[in-house]
C-alpha cells in the first residue's frame, strides 16, 4: 500500500470512532513533529510535505507562562515558529532562538469535512457544547474531580442541544470517557497526536461546536477563540502524576487568576477584553496569508542548503 493511500484511509476516520481512533499509529510524513504541525502547515503554504525544515522547531503547545519547554530548544536550530508575541518576548528572553509568530495553528488546518456534510451534523446535533478536559500526555496522567467539572457542565448546558467531550488520545486509553459516556455526552477525539491529521479533525470538532467549556487553561482557547467560539474557563484542582520521566513539564497545576476571571463567561459571550487578550497571548492577528507562509517555510529550507 502506497504512503498517500494510507494517509487518505486514515483520513475517513470519524471524530466519534474512538476504536479506530485508538488504533491509529502512524507518523509517515519527514519532521510532522507533534500533532502534525509541520505537515499542516506545509499543506498550507502548497509546499512539498517531504520538504525538511531541520533548522527550525515549533512551539507544540502555547504556554502563558515564561518558560519554554526545552525538549523543542535543545536541537541545533535557529528559528522557533510560535503563536504570539507573548511567546516571542519570553522565547527572546530565555533563548537564543528566532521566534516567528504565527498565530493559533488550527488556522492552517486542512478541512476535515466538506461545509455540506458539517451542515447536515450541525441539523443533527444543534447547538453544541464542546467539552475539552484537561488531559494527560504520555508519562503524566492527569487527575482532576470528573463528578464536580459534569455539575458544572450540568449546570451551564441548558442552552445547547449537544453535550460532545473532545478526549485526549492518553485518556481514551484509560477510561476517562466512561463518566461522560453515562450522562449521554458525545465523546470525540482528534486521534493519535502523531497523525498528520490531528489538526484537520480538531478543526472540524470546533466547526461542530457553538461554544467550549475547560477545567483548565489550555492552548483549545486560542483555537476556540480563533473560530468565533466563546470560552467558559472554571477554576479546579488538576493533579499531575509523572507515571515515567519526562522533565520538560510542570507538574504543578499553576494558576493565572486574569485568565480565569476573564474566561469566566457561563453566559457564553466573547467580549473585547478577551479578543485584546487573545492578539497578545494566543496570536490571534499574526496569521499569515498562504503566501507569507510559503515565503517563510521556503526560507527555512534554503536555510539548510
Amino acid at each position: 500500500m502506497k504512503e498517500n493511500d494510507r494517509l487518505e484511509i486514515t483520513n475517513k476516520i470519524e471524530v466519534d470512532n474512538i476504536k479506530q481512533l485508538l488504533s491509529e499509529k502512524m507518523s509517515y510524513i519527514p519532521d510532522i513533529g507533534s500533532y502534525g504541525i509541520c505537515y499542516q502547515l506545509k499543506c498550507y503554504a502548497g509546499i512539498d510535505v517531504n520538504a525538511i525544515l531541520n533548522k527550525c522547531t515549533i512551539e507544540h503547545g502555547l504556554a502563558i507562562y515564561k518558560y519554554v519547554c526545552q525538549i523543542e530548544v535543545q536541537h541545533h536550530v535557529s528559528r522557533i515558529l510560535t503563536y504570539s508575541p507573548f511567546r516571542e518576548k519570553v522565547i527572546r528572553e530565555l533563548t537564543e532562538l528566532i521566534p516567528v509568530a504565527i498565530g493559533p495553528y488550527i488556522a492552517y488546518a486542512e478541512d476535515y469535512q466538506s461545509n455540506e456534510t458539517i451542515e447536515k451534523k450541525k441539523n443533527e446535533t444543534g447547538r453544541v457544547l464542546l467539552v475539552m478536559p484537561n488531559h494527560s500526555i504520555r508519562e503524566i496522567k492527569s487527575m482532576y474531580n470528573c463528578d464536580s467539572f459534569i455539575r458544572e457542565i450540568e449546570r451551564v448546558k441548558k442552552k445547547f442541544d449537544t453535550v460532545m467531550v473532545c478526549l485526549y488520545f492518553e485518556d481514551l486509553k484509560s477510561g476517562m470517557w466512561k463518566p461522560y459516556k453515562e450522562k449521554g455526552y458525545h465523546i470525540v477525539s482528534a486521534g493519535f497526536p502523531g497523525s498528520p491529521h490531528f489538526f484537520s479533525r480538531l478543526k472540524y470538532i470546533l466547526s461542530l461546536s457553538d461554544a467550549m467549556i475547560l477545567n483548565e487553561y489550555s492552548t483549545g482557547m486560542a483555537y476556540a477563540m480563533y473560530m468565533g467560539k466563546p470560552v467558559h474557563l472554571i477554576r479546579q484542582k488538576i493533579e499531575h502524576i509523572a507515571t515515567g520521566c519526562n522533565n520538560c513539564y510542570q507538574l504543578e497545576n499553576r494558576q493565572c487568576d486574569e485568565i480565569y476571571e476573564l474566561f469566566y463567561n457561563d453566559q457564553f459571550v466573547i467580549t473585547e477584553k478577551q479578543i485584546e487578550f487573545g492578539k497578545y497571548m494566543f496570536g490571534l492577528d499574526c496569521v499569515k496569508s498562504a503566501e507569507e507562509m510559503k515565503k517563510l517555510l521556503l526560507s527555512l529550507i534554503r536555510i539548510t542548503r
